[in-house]
């Protein structure tokens, strides 16, 4: 009997033997990993069953791709698909989440996750629909960037019925943080799952639906909830901010209060943020974008029709504003959406691009850069110039494309580099914004404001306010992470946090699949995987040393208001003690014993090998 609320197939497709094994996801893993991340985690930790130490681009790396009871529902804000894999950027736990359309057409197609192993010996592409999976040549598509590649693939197989995840140029090439992306401006950027795909010689995912149908076990009940939502949703301040400015409204707030990170984190405000906040956007604004079935509609869709830039055309968000424009302090937003559409269809992640690009300048100053070219912050065009050799990996892009860490170990510069876990951080400075100390620290994909969300703490006013490293501000900031598992489970857009709850949580999941779930249970479920992420990192070789912030936030302080800011030992041992204590941790950051029974994880870890 069908599960409501669910596709009902597992799909694993083998690229080196060609051969595809399609098998029902049962009742007990759906209710006990519901789907998206805490699918996708378990998923991944069964199919690399005591392989930890396996070089992620080699073919024996897993990569899935997850969506959630949510997808393709009448659910509003839940659009999202999550890929995990084991990172080639970082060789730790790796996530990238997308939002668009992908994760419903899965629904509609009857799949719930898709498992990827091996190696096709050419390129490759899937197309998955509800009557077949088959493993197709993708050699024309090869070389071709992410727009193209999908206009082709939706043109072939009916535009409307089908929707696509694929890789550019970076992919193909192995660029350790390249990205995935989806219906042009939509991207699962982070962490590198882009040369994982490359890696597989898998170009593209393409699903094609026949039908939009899903069975819900309470759908009177559901609408009632659903309705409510909407009304939340249409009387919320941020978000009928965000539904206006989008995230480039941010800029502003960044900059005022002073965690923009700007000039390579050398400074905390942009002396020239005037000339890319939201204002500055808006002239070339055309409309809104919408992922699947969300009022919000946050995407700010621009296009520019002046020179040198004529034809540009992309949806701005404020981390690449922020990485482009604060970090290599570009004060012209045409410049930034020129460079942001480029990245988009190279496929790389614009965040990690950001931080390379600009530690590229700063490597330049310091003469270790034999190169032909001057590198200089205000300069669009070295960086457009340096953008493609990284995505050829020609010359000192061969350097740059393994991301910040690599490369300042290759050059001799492991003081400068910003990185956590090797992941180049998002635009949320820790030396002013105390609740990221904790969240670029812990987060199991590395330098991450997603996982714990502590911008959102901080900005708020929870756990004592934004300069608080207090036991209260982690109890705030465990409670917001276990909520982030969950919504990349359902899944949710993480700005629905201003409308999920625990408890709304619970009453949509169960109307639409009558698993009857408590909150209790819901948050066991979140402890759980996070519990399993810890125990894969601990195998990788993560712990309590490298739970920790790059040392230049502790030497170098910024000025914000007159005042220094540094993040101190002292912050970051407080933050550990409490967050290692709230999670069952021993002080090394390893579960213990205890927790995994209290959490019913014993035969789990046992029969994963993660024991």
């Amino acid at each position: 009997m069908p599960i409501p609320g669910y596709g009902g197939k597992i799909v694993k497709v083998n690229l080196s033997t060609k051969s595809v094994v399609i098998e029902d996801i049962d009742r007990y893993m759906a209710r006990s990993y519901i789907g998206g991340k805490s699918l996708g985690t378990y998923l991944l930790l069964r199919y690399m069953k005591g392989s930890w130490d396996v070089d992620p681009l080699s073919p024996e790396n897993v990569l899935i791709i997850a969506s959630g009871p949510f997808n393709g529902t009448m659910v509003p804000m839940a659009s999202r698909v999550t890929l995990v894999f084991k990172s080639p950027l970082t060789g730790v736990y790796g996530e990238s989440v997308v939002g668009g359309s992908f994760g419903a057409y899965m629904k509609w197609a009857g799949v719930d996750a898709i498992v990827i192993i091996g190696r096709s010996p050419e390129p490759t592409y899937l197309l998955i629909s509800d009557e077949s999976v088959e493993i197709r040549n993708a050699s024309k598509l090869w070389g071709r960037g992410i727009f193209e590649t999908e206009d082709t693939l939706r043109e072939e197989h009916g535009r409307d019925s089908t929707r696509v995840l694929a890789i550019g140029q970076a992919g193909e090439k192995l660029v350790k943080f390249a990205a995935v992306g989806h219906e042009y401006y939509r991207q699962a950027g982070r962490c590198g799952g882009g040369a994982v795909m490359g890696s597989k010689n898998l170009k593209a995912v393409a699903v094609r639906i026949n039908k939009k149908e899903v069975t819900y076990f309470n759908e009177d009940r559901l609408r009632e909830v659903v309705s409510e939502l909407h009304r939340k949703i249409r009387e919320h301040p941020s978000l009928q901010s965000y539904a206006t400015k989008g995230t480039p409204g941010f800029v502003e707030k960044a900059n005022v209060f002073g965690f923009f990170p700007t000039r390579y984190w050398r400074k905390v405000v942009f002396d020239k943020y005037e000339n890319i906040k939201w204002e500055s956007l808006s002239r070339y604004r055309v409309g809104r974008m919408s992922c699947f079935g969300c009022p919000v509609a946050c995407h700010q869709y621009v296009e520019v029709n002046e020179p040198p830039y004529i034809g540009s055309k992309v949806t701005l968000e404020y981390e690449t504003i922020f990485a482009i424009g604060g970090l290599c302090e570009i004060d012209d937003i045409r410049a930034i959406a020129h460079l942001n559409m480029l990245m988009d269809d190279y496929g790389v992640d614009t965040i990690s691009a950001g931080n390379v690009l600009a530690f590229a300048i700063e490597a330049y100053r310091r003469g270790k850069l034999s190169i032909d070219r001057e590198l200089r912050y205000g300069d669009p065009e070295c960086l457009e110039w340096l953008l493609e050799k990284i995505v050829k990996r020609e010359g000192i892009g061969k350097v740059l494309a393994e991301g910040v860490a690599k490369a300042a170990k290759l050059l001799d510069l492991n003081e400068l580099a910003i990185h956590v876990k090797r992941l180049e951080p998002p635009g949320y400075d820790p030396r002013t914004l105390k609740g990221m100390i904790l969240s670029y620290a812990v987060s199991p994909r590395g330098a991450c404001h997603l996982r714990l969300m502590g911008y959102h703490a901080d900005l708020l006013g929870l756990g004592g306010g934004r300069f608080s490293t207090s036991k209260e501000k982690v109890e705030v900031l465990v409670d917001l992470e276990n909520k982030g598992i969950m919504y990349d489970s359902l899944p949710v857009c993480k700005f629905g946090r201003y409308i999920y709850d625990w408890d709304v949580m619970k009453e949509v999941l169960n109307a639409l699949t009558g698993f009857n779930y408590a909150v209790n249970e819901l948050k066991l479920i979140a402890n759980r995987i996070r519990t399993l992420i810890r125990l894969f990192n601990n195998k990788v070789g993560v712990s309590r040393d490298t739970d920790t912030l790059p040392r230049r936030f502790i030497r170098e302080a910024v000025e914000y208001e007159g005042n220094q800011h540094r993040v101190t030992e002292e912050e970051i041992n407080r933050m550990l003690d409490a967050y290692y204590e709230l999670r069952g941790w021993d002080e090394n950051g390893i579960p213990k014993k205890e927790t995994i029974e209290k959490l019913k994880l014993s035969k789990t870890v046992k029969e994963l090998d993660l024991n």
